[in-house]
This record gives structure tokens, C-alpha cells and sequence, in this order.
């Protein structure tokens, strides 16, 4: 709200409305030299999931609040990159898009903790191909990704790995759930408490996580997740207290 420069936009909560402010914002980045790195962050699909009086029945209301806001964010960002679209800059960027959490959950297989913690993560470059990847990401593959996607061949510190421009070779993705740690693979979700697995879901084939599959799961492929699950939290838990996040 600081910085915005525009028509009066308040949200009258938390900031300027997304439409305005994504406007805002494609002017600033035509008037930055190449090349640039720049984040922003919308605000118009938080609570108390509000849109402007002008839209009022633009947008599917939904099943829940929070979804009306969701098609006029998805509106303004489509208006953002209609404006962008015709910069110089455009078409050799690569835009990359994604949430900080989930929001209110709707279907059952989202109330999990597998579910609420599933967000999208989009690269988007004009004259790259469209594709869908099949393996797991997290958000700790953003960096890596970019880097790999840039030909960045200087050393640098991260718990991901470049997921756009290569297959990873640790096809995982990690998060924290409450007391219980949790690595995905392609297909199987095993949560471990610190000292042992105490679940193992086919989350492909059972996205509501019903069956825990711990005591007759194959040893072999839980093995090596459970493996690289300790020596990340290790990694994670030495690093932060030696303050090693980055090369030296």
C-alpha cells in the first residue's frame, strides 16, 4: 500500500485490490533495467474474501467464501498478463506462480495431510512448451528451478532441486504436519514422528488417506524416503543453528 501509485484501490482490510495493484505493479517492472528478478504478492483471496462492489455478481459464487475472490483474482491476473503481454521484456520472462497455503478446503481429500498442504506451482514462459510434469515438486524446487532454467552454474545452497529443465534426483517433496514430518514420492506419503514411520499412505489411489498401509508397505521403497527424510532434517537442523544456509 506503500508504494502503490493508482486510483483509490483499499480493500479496506489488508491492501490494494488485486486488479489495481497487478496494474501497478506490470508498470513498474517496464520502467526496471534487464535484467530483473521481482515477487509480488496479491491479497484479494485472504479473508474475510471480499470483492470490489463494481464485480458484484461477476463471479461464480461457489461453495464456499472464498471462491467468488478466487475468480477475480484469476480475473485480475489474466488482465495482468493481457498488459504485460505487449512488453519488450515479455517474451524471454519466466513467470512462475503459486500460493503461500491452502484456504478454506471443500472436497474431503483436501482435509488431509496430504490435501492441505497441496498447492500449484506454475512456470510459465511464452516460447517454452506447454507441459505437465508427473513428478513431485515443493516449494523448495522454485530456486533451483529458476537457476537451472537460467544456466546458473555457480554454486548456491538449497534444500530443492531444479525441477523444470531436468528429472530431480530426489523425486520428493517434504513438509511439516503439526509433530509429524512428511515426504511424498511420486505415489506414497510416508509420515514419520522423529524416531519412526507411523504411516504409509497410497495417497494416488487413496487421496482421502483412509488405509495406513505402514505394516504392509514394501520396506524397499519406504527405505530410501525415510533415509532421505532424516538426513534433510539433519541438514535443516545443523544448518539453521550454524547459520550454513548459504556458500560461503
Amino acid at each position: 500500500m506503500n508504494e502503490y501509485d493508482g486510483p483509490e484501490a483499499f480493500d479496506g482490510t489488508w491492501a490494494i485490490w488485486d486488479e489495481e495493484f497487478l496494474q501497478y505493479y506490470a508498470r513498474v517492472l517496464d520502467t526496471l533495467p534487464e535484467p530483473f528478478m521481482t515477487a509480488m504478492f496479491t491479497a484479494s483471496s485472504h479473508h474475510p474474501f471480499k470483492i470490489p462492489e463494481q464485480y458484484k455478481d461477476s463471479f461464480p459464487k461457489g461453495t464456499k467464501p472464498v471462491h467468488e475472490p478466487i475468480g477475480y483474482s484469476d480475473y485480475s491476473l489474466r488482465r495482468f498478463f493481457e498488459t504485460v503481454s505487449h512488453e519488450p521484456w515479455f517474451e524471454h520472462t519466466l513467470f512462475v506462480i503459486t500460493a503461500d497455503h491452502t484456504n478454506e478446503l471443500t472436497l474431503p481429500e483436501y482435509t488431509n495431510g496430504r490435501g492441505q498442504y497441496e498447492v500449484p506451482v506454475a512456470f510459465y514462459h511464452p516460447q517454452m512448451p506447454a507441459e505437465k510434469r508427473a513428478e513431485v515438486i515443493c516449494q523448495t524446487d522454485i530456486m533451483p528451478s529458476v537457476l537451472g532454467f537460467l544456466n546458473y552454474d555457480e554454486p548456491y545452497f538449497a534444500f530443492g532441486e531444479d525441477a523444470l529443465t531436468k528429472p530431480k534426483t530426489h523425486p520428493y517433496a517434504v513438509c511439516y504436519n503439526a509433530t509429524v514430518f512428511q515426504i511424498f514420492s511420486d505415489s506414497l506419503l510416508v509420515q514419520f514422528d522423529g524416531e519412526h514411520v507411523t504411516g504409509v499412505y497410497d495417497y494416488r489411489n487413496d487421496r482421502c488417506l483412509r488405509a495406513n498401509i505402514v505394516n504392509t508397505s514394501d520396506p524397499k521403497r519406504i527405505a530410501p524416503m525415510t533415509d532421505y527424510l532424516k538426513a534433510y532434517i539433519q541438514q535443516y537442523t545443523h544448518r539453521m543453528i550454524h547459520d550454513q544456509l548459504t556458500v560461503k
